[in-house]
C-alpha cells in the first residue's frame, strides 16, 4: 500500500509542479528527465521521462491542481526561482498536510522537497518525504508525443488518461502492478 500511495503522489508530482502557468516559472518544451527519491529504503530512487510542450504542461498543471476533490487547494507563495505548495487532504480515515518547495534553475531544471505528515498515521507512516530532481534532456525522441511517459518501464501518456470521463486511470491492473513492481525492485 506504501508503494501505491509513492508511485500516485509521484504521478502528480511528475506533471504537476513544474508547469507553466502565469505564477510559475515556465518549463521548457522537450523530454524532462526526472528522478525521485522517496526517503524510505523499500523503495528505491526513481527516474521517469515525459515528453512536454507549452500547452500540455499547462493542461497537466490544472488538471492536478484539481483532481483530488478530497484535498484543499493549495497554497502557493514565492517568487523568483522558488514557489512553496501546502495542501491539506483527507484519504482513507487520515488527514495529510503536506508542504512542497521548489526551486526552479532557469527553464530547464527544478528540484523539489515534498513532506507530508500523516494523522492518524497512513500505512503505519506518521511522515512521508520526498525529492525530485528534473532536467531538460533535449527534444522528445521520435515517435513520442506531449503527455507521453515513461515510468517503471511502462510507457503512457498523462494527457490520455486525465482525459478519461469516468475520472479513473486507463492503465490496465497489470500495468499498474508492472509499475509498483518496478519501483519496489528498482
Amino acid at each position: 500500500m506504501l508503494a501505491r500511495f509513492a508511485i500516485a503522489a509521484a504521478l502528480v508530482a511528475v506533471t504537476a509542479m513544474p508547469a507553466a502557468s502565469a505564477d510559475f516559472p515556465t518549463r521548457k518544451a522537450g523530454l524532462w528527465v526526472v528522478t525521485m527519491n522517496f526517503g524510505d529504503k523499500r523503495l528505491p530512487p526513481q527516474t521517469s521521462k515525459l515528453c512536454v510542450d507549452n500547452n500540455s504542461d499547462k493542461k497537466m498543471m490544472q488538471y492536478s491542481m484539481h483532481m483530488v476533490k478530497e484535498c484543499s487547494a493549495p497554497s502557493i507563495s514565492g517568487m523568483g526561482s522558488v514557489r512553496t505548495f501546502d495542501t491539506t487532504c483527507h484519504m482513507n480515515g487520515s488527514t495529510q498536510h503536506t508542504h512542497v518547495v521548489m526551486t526552479y534553475a532557469g527553464d530547464a531544471g527544478y528540484h523539489m522537497d515534498m513532506q507530508t505528515e500523516f494523522s492518524p498515521p497512513m500505512y503505519g507512516q506518521s511522515k512521508s518525504h520526498m525529492t525530485q530532481d528534473a532536467k531538460w534532456n533535449g527534444a522528445c525522441p521520435a515517435g513520442w508525443k506531449p503527455g507521453d511517459m515513461m515510468i517503471g518501464g511502462m510507457k503512457m501518456n498523462v494527457l490520455d488518461n486525465m482525459s478519461n470521463p469516468a475520472g479513473g486511470s486507463k492503465l490496465t491492473p497489470a500495468q499498474i502492478q508492472a509499475i509498483i513492481k518496478a519501483h519496489q525492485h528498482g
